[in-house]
């Protein structure tokens, strides 16, 4: 009997960022219509294992003087996106990204429902991330799976949430849809920002616990830059970075900005009299006291492609 081998290539990463690469690409072994049965069973399985969360997506960053933080990411290199006052008087600015991330400038005038309570008790902590959300498309599914591990969930709007008081409230599980009002002048970075691709967390138990649970890949880096070690939860679309050491209440710490050159990135900075320190290996960073409550990131890719 004559076999005919065929072999599946797996995807590109980039291409297919929600097909897992851990799925087992192997020759098929097979004759006539069988390998056709063959292959429709991996593609399957390849649909059976794509991972709900892919990614990050946006982090609110609460601030006291709105019109202030944008100056100051706008000497960072950013473009800054107008917002709106919102009904419950809340107002942002977006720094956006093509892929559909974004860091969102938000401040809220009145704590006049729950959510501008959060903001509003923030603000008077000093500026800062609330939350960070993470991108998971289909939320049906997520929600089920969620729910099943014994953790409470909720759809808010475009969003699932944990409740106020649970160890995961810091944590907010987007779409990634991308804003029909986007244009290109909205991502024409001057320091050649491309996209948002990582938290630094005081990660808890909790949500390692949470994204274990969702297949989500853990691996321990050394120290990079001025968090320390961390253990890094790898996605397709981005990272979340566990700091060790770190008070483990779940909040956000640092954001990672991905750049198609960190000198050009330098330039604009210190040309608008900001001082980036640089770490070997690990890009540029300013301290929170510099962008308004939040370490910012800065690594330069080679090969980037908009998702």
């Amino acid at each position: 009997m004559n076999y005919l081998y065929l072999y599946a290539e797996p995807p590109h990463r980039s291409s297919l960022p929600i097909i897992n690469s851990s799925i087992g690409w192997r020759p098929l072994l097979a004759g006539g219509i069988v390998v056709l049965l063959g292959f429709a069973s991996v593609a399957t399985s390849a649909v059976a294992q794509a991972p709900l969360v892919i990614g990050v997506e946006h982090t609110p960053i609460v601030v006291t003087d709105l019109e202030k933080a944008q100056a100051d990411f706008r000497a960072m290199g950013f473009a800054i996106k107008p917002g709106r006052l919102h009904a419950d008087g809340i107002r942002n600015a977006h720094v956006k990204f093509p892929n559909g991330t974004e860091l969102e400038l938000i401040t809220a005038l009145a704590p006049t429902d729950a959510l501008t309570s959060e903001y509003y008790a923030k603000e008077q902590r000093g500026d800062g991330p609330v939350y960070f959300g993470l991108w998971a498309p289909n939320h049906p599914a997520l929600a089920t799976r969620i729910k099943a591990m014994g953790v409470p969930v909720q759809q808010d709007g475009g969003a699932l949430t944990f409740p106020v008081g649970n160890p995961l409230h810091h944590l907010f599980l987007g779409s990634g849809e991308k804003a029909p009002t986007d244009r290109p002048e909205n991502f024409a970075h001057a320091n050649s920002a491309l996209r948002l691709s990582g938290f630094w967390i005081s990660g808890n138990r909790q949500e390692r616990d949470l994204l274990e649970g969702l297949g989500v890949p853990f691996h321990r880096v050394k120290a990079c830059g001025p968090l320390g070690a961390a253990d890094v939860a790898e996605m397709p679309n981005g990272d979340v970075f566990f700091v060790r050491g770190a008070r483990q209440d779940g909040s956000e710490i640092g954001a990672r900005i991905e750049v198609r050159s960190v000198e050009v990135a330098a330039a604009v900075m210190k040309k608008n009299g900001l001082n980036p320190r640089s770490y070997s290996g690990c890009g540029l960073w300013l301290p929170p006291r510099v962008s308004h409550g939040i370490w910012l990131q800065f690594v330069e890719v080679e090969d980037f492609r908009s998702h």
